[in-house]
């Protein structure tokens, strides 16, 4: 993906704008909304009758469960999704959730606040189940005060995605709401990172440490907490009917005694309440499904192209050769960006089957965007593309791609598409850059967009949309082949109801605008890292992004990666020939049967005596053992490593190698000693003689 102008990044509370006057009234944005409907229907000829076959398509539409997931069960107040309990009382938010074997909430989620200078205390009225299928389950509760009633509908999906939709209604005229708060009060011990959406280019701020005297910042469409191996996610498509609060602490991450609670503030300001309040927000715990296969598994290089079979052997026999198992073909196996057809249909089926035999997976690139190329834009692209106009990617042939709104018919065209692409001829998946991200939009033509009192139109992040694309693609791929891949690309955003349906992602580019600063080590923390690029506490498994022209060197970035169990993908046929020697380390140590025993967990079997020295391991019991040492700092030093054998389950007589070197270590009694240069690696095969 590249570094576009991001409509996010407009404020959300700009009017709707005409060439030469800015729109002030709700009468002027209507006025220029039905202008614009009008223009958009007002097509003649008979392109404008006829409806293309891809509209309204039915593909990937399906109400089948599909794997790794498990059915849903509901279980008196409580909905088992795999790996995870919703549990629900008063309130139409779950009252408490179980991630991972661990509870993750210290109390309810909750609506706070005051009532006619009385706290709000909600007492239960209803709690119905109105739907128990594998796929799915509906609940209805009901409760109020003396002031008010909540009357909320819930769905909950077999991923674990929570949908809560309700209103607040007065209980009688003129209701005096003074303040109006969603809690979510964590664990403490859960609360250890936080992330949300959206990012910023050319920085990890939005993945860090809680701070111990808390956060605040304006609204986020998505927000998660959560530790190293589980967490959960708050999210809402807009900040419609929030009211009159501050908005530099829309959100608020506030440590208390006993918990840290998110705190999502809705209402800031007395005021009178004669109509309903509406909300739709939306929960969803991590992770959300098992981590197997995993990023190592699909060993993925981004390395394709026409061509790449022939002259054998060449690069094609090469990848095969060193392990390679998924190739991914960027956005010019196809001449017009992001389009599911190809004029180079029998090019195609030779690379596709030339892979085939070699036991390589051939990923093809989709993405975000609608170019001035196809076919499809003089009729649909005001219909389609984001508001306001964002984007503007150039490649060859010419053209100009802008970004797309999957909220609008392009879903049906992009999963139709996809659909036909696979069935033709049979690719193993896709590679997708940009398309789970929920890009902020305000096209009323497809329904993003909301109108403010003030006439205003606010953004909506398409969460939901986006998030039936993706379960859409995950549906065509899975059914054509239950080992495809959905590989997903993105920077910054974690948003996981849309990324659950990814079967890994690649994270980073974000970075790699970054000029070397003078501590490089700066660029990706500790903490940032384990918030948003490690993916086992999210249940999908995660790959690095590395360009030559970021801030890291190549090593630099594969050592921290290693530390944190997460390959950096290949992109040179010389990097696949490091990677490969590491897939063998893994394959013949059986990394399935080992544990990965993370540098934050690992003293109790390894101690080193230099702080800037972390290490990790994967140990098999009587099998040997993988060690990775990676020095955070930017001098040279001398570390000497103590490793309990007995602990680790190991004899004490062994032979190691150096993985990436291939060079034979010495390791004296149970003392390890390398020497390691600044930001960089050491990755230790260890087996019994």
């Amino acid at each position: 993906m590249r570094h576009v102008i991001d409509p996010i990044r407009l404020s959300s509370c700009d009017p709707v704008i005409s060439p030469g006057k800015k729109m002030q009234t709700g009468l002027a944005v209507t006025l220029m909304i039905t202008f614009m409907m009008a223009s958009h229907l007002a097509l003649s000829g008979e392109e404008s009758r006829v409806q293309p076959p891809w509209l309204g398509s039915p593909a990937g539409q399906s109400d089948e469960l599909l794997p790794p997931w498990t059915p849903v069960a509901v279980e008196g107040h409580a909905v088992h999704v795999w790996g995870r309990v919703y549990r629900f009382s008063d309130l139409p938010f779950p009252s408490q959730i179980t991630s991972a074997s661990q509870e993750i909430l210290a109390g309810p989620i909750a609506l706070g606040g005051t009532s006619a200078g009385q706290p709000l205390l909600w007492k239960g009225r209803e709690l119905t189940v109105l739907e128990s299928s594998p796929v799915r389950a509906r609940l209805r509760i009901q409760a109020a005060t003396d002031s008010l009633e909540c009357n909320g509908t819930v769905l909950i999906e077999y991923d674990g995605m929570v949908r809560c939709d309700f209103e607040l209604k007065p209980a009688h005229p003129d209701v005096a709401l003074e303040k109006l708060d969603l809690e979510i009060p964590f664990r403490p011990e859960r609360a250890k990172y936080l992330h949300f959406w959206p990012g910023r280019w050319g920085s990890v701020f939005n993945s860090r440490a809680i701070p111990p005297d808390g956060y605040q910042i304006s609204f986020k469409p998505f927000f998660w907490i959560g530790d190293d191996e589980r967490g959960l996610a708050w999210f809402a498509e807009s900040d419609q009917n929030f009211w009159d609060v501050d908005p530099n602490r829309v959100i608020e991450v506030r440590p208390e005694k006993n918990s840290v609670v998110l705190v999502i503030h809705l209402v800031g300001k007395p005021r009178k309440l004669n109509t309903p309040l509406e909300y739709t927000f939306g929960f969803q715990a991590t992770p959300v499904k098992p981590m197997q296969p995993d990023a190592w598994d699909y060993r993925i290089c981004h390395m394709g192209n026409y061509g790449i079979e022939e002259n054998p052997p060449g690069i094609l026999d090469r990848l095969a050769e060193y392990g390679v198992r998924t190739i991914c073909f960027h956005e010019h196996w196809t001449d017009i960006q992001n389009y599911p057809r190809t004029t180079h249909g029998e090019k195609l089926r030779k690379l596709v089957k030339a892979c085939h035999d070699r036991g390589i997976q051939l990923l093809l690139y989709h993405g975000y965007e609608m170019s001035t190329l196809a076919p499809e834009w003089d009729q649909y692209h005001e219909e389609c593309l984001v508001y306001p106009r964002a984007g503007g990617y150039k490649r060859q042939p010419e053209q100009t791609a802008y970004i797309v709104c999957y909220r609008s018919h392009w879903q049906d065209f992009i999963c139709d598409g996809i659909a036909k692409l696979i069935d033709e001829y049979d690719i193993d998946g896709v590679y997708l850059d940009g398309t789970s991200e929920p890009w902020g939009c305000r096209n009323q033509l497809h329904g993003c967009g909301y109108v403010k009192p003030d006439g205003s139109v606010g953004t909506t992040y398409p969460i939901f949309a986006v998030r039936q694309t993706m379960r859409r693609i995950y549906t065509i791929v899975k059914k054509h082949n239950p080992n495809g891949q959905v590989n997903v690309h993105q920077s910054t955003c974690m948003v996981i109801p849309t990324l659950a349906f990814a079967t890994s992602y690649w994270d980073g580019e974000h970075l790699q605008s970054i000029k070397r600063p003078e501590s490089p080590g700066e660029v990706l923390p500790l903490d940032a890292f384990r918030a948003e690029f490690m993916g086992r506490n999210w249940g999908v498994p995660a790959e690095l992004l590395w360009y030559p022209s970021g801030p890291f060197q190549r090593r630099e970035a594969v050592g921290l990666a290693l530390l944190h169990d997460v390959p950096v993908r290949p992109n040179r046929m010389e990097d696949v020939a490091v990677s490969a020697r590491m897939w063998r380390a893994f394959d013949e140590l059986g990394r399935h049967e080992a544990e990965w025993i993370p540098y934050w967990d690992s003293a109790r079997f390894v101690r080193c005596d230099q702080d800037a020295v972390k290490v990790s391991l994967h140990n098999r019991p009587g099998g040997g053992f993988i060690l990775v040492a990676f020095n955070l700092a930017q001098e040279k030093c001398r570390a000497r490593l103590t490793i309990d054998f007995s602990a680790l389950g190991q004899s004490e007589t062994v032979t190691a190698r150096e993985v990436v070197s291939e060079a034979p270590v010495s390791i004296a009694g149970n003392i390890l000693e390398l020497e390691l240069n600044g930001l960089d690696y050491a990755m230790i095969r260890v087996q019994p003689r």
